[in-house]
């Protein structure tokens, strides 16, 4: 049974100072707490709250959990409003240990002939950063480079929008992004970067077989620092109206033309 220091810990891991010092952080959702289970990543606890255990995915990702002899502990609605971060909680969160990639970025680059990647430099939206690695999960993106100045990657808000992709995916936070980028040139790679000025349309080039998608700030785009070592900015032509495409949306768009 988990004692009110428990709690009071657990829900402490909603705040990104807390998940850096236990290197722990929360997966709340039925969906996503299933992922985290069958990933095989360390699960800490599995917290339920029976009367608020209203799906399916919920109930399933219980069951899994017992099965798996993982620490299974019941809260009250007060208790477990305190670690939810929805309004209509599913019920049941994961507290679990984050795993780094077993390899350097520059190393499980190095090692396939063909590759590809997304470099994230800046995003402030945790709904995008999410979304952007279901995309990357769904089309079989190689690896993501995550820098240090973009929304968390554990913010429970990723964690929950990327519908269990951080699970499978290849995630390095870097501080150097572009610094990291000019060693991935140096080892063949070509950097796309998404801009709406960009001088080359998505559909007019032929890519590289080692490529990197590189991404920038929601409102600002790509910063001076990457924009001078990107080789191809690459542009969606507007065939309608609106001032810009959401960052996520355009990455899928690139992201699938770069699989064909």
């Amino acid at each position: 049974m988990l004692s009110k220091a428990d709690l009071k810990s657990i829900t402490r891991l909603l705040q990104k100072k807390y998940r850096e010092e236990t290197q722990c952080f929360l997966a709340e959702g039925g969906r996503v707490c299933e992922e985290a289970i069958q990933s095989g990543w360390e699960i800490e606890h599995i917290i339920s709250c029976p009367s608020l255990l209203n799906s399916l995915r919920s109930h399933q990702a219980l069951k899994l959990a017992q099965q798996r002899g993982l620490p299974v502990e019941e809260v009250g609605v007060e208790a477990f409003a305190n670690l939810s971060d929805t309004k209509n909680s599913q019920g049941i969160v994961a507290v679990v240990r984050k795993r780094p990639p077993a390899l350097d970025p520059l190393e499980q680059m190095k090692q396939v002939p063909r590759s590809l990647w997304v470099a994230i430099e800046k995003l402030h939206d945790p709904g995008n950063l999410g979304t952007i690695l279901r995309t990357a999960d769904w089309l079989g993106v190689d690896g993501i480079i995550v820098g240090t100045t973009c929304v968390e990657v554990y913010n429970p808000k990723v964690v929950r929008a990327s519908m269990g992709a951080l699970f499978r995916l290849a995630i390095h936070e870097v501080e150097d992004v572009v610094g990291l980028l000019r060693k991935f040139q140096m080892f063949g790679c070509v950097l796309y970067g998404a801009d709406q000025s960009g001088d080359f349309p998505y559909t007019t080039l032929r890519f590289s077989a080692k490529k990197v998608l590189v991404l920038g700030d929601e409102i600002e785009g790509l910063s001076p620092q990457l924009k001078e070592i990107i080789q191809h900015r690459v542009s969606i032509p507007k065939r309608g109206g609106g001032d810009s495409l959401n960052v996520a949306i355009a990455a899928a768009i690139l992201l699938a033309e770069m699989c064909r």
